[in-house]
């Protein structure tokens, strides 16, 4: 059972968000702008 698009992107926009969040409590952490920056361009090349 696979995802739609749209779900998909659900998904990814929801990541994101969460990304965000933790980037504001530890701005620092090259980690999760790596992951932020990976997500962002998924996101983009599903449109």
């Amino acid at each position: 059972m696979g995802m739609t698009n749209k779900q998909f992107q659900g998904f990814l926009r929801l990541a994101l968000a969460q990304i965000e969040r933790a980037l504001n409590e530890t701005p620092d952490n090259k980690e999760l702008q790596e992951l932020k920056d990976i997500f962002q361009s998924m996101l983009e090349d599903g449109n």
